[in-house]
């Protein structure tokens, strides 16, 4: 039996390990875009045991998370490609609502489920985590 929020189809998205030194060229998947317009990519990291959906600026070779409402910097984490060319949208939603076809960014420790988000903030779209049980980004 399916959850509200599980689907019953493959990803089209393909999680690449990175680094500070790198980041791969199969069509990383663009997430937002910083105040001087660089554009950044769907990231994810571990941290304090939760594998958690942030963004990857380019030029600095980090992926930014957040966590308890701070942002934190990781050196190693994975880039969301998309090999294939998958026709990958961004539909709005509001209060954790989670769109159907919303591809899965991370989970927590306890095992929940965390989707891939965007939202404006301070003049950046900025890719985060949806926790459906928070009713937040």
């Amino acid at each position: 039996k399916l959850t509200r929020h599980e689907t019953r189809y493959k990803s089209p998205g393909v999680w690449q390990p990175c680094s500070v030194v790198q980041i791969s060229s199969d069509n990383p998947v663009v997430g937002g875009y910083e105040k001087n317009g660089e554009a950044h990519f769907v990231g994810r990291a571990l941290h304090e045991g939760d594998n958690i959906p942030g963004k990857v600026v380019p030029s600095h070779g980090i992926c930014y998370v957040s966590y308890y409402y701070k942002e934190h910097q990781h050196q190693h984490y994975q880039v969301l490609t998309n090999p294939h060319g998958a026709n990958l949208i961004w539909v709005e939603a509001s209060g954790g609502q989670v769109a159907t076809g919303a591809l899965l960014g991370g989970k927590q420790a306890d095992g929940e489920k965390l989707y891939i988000g965007r939202a404006m903030h301070d003049g950046c779209m900025v890719v985060g985590k949806i926790n459906p049980s928070h009713g937040n980004y």
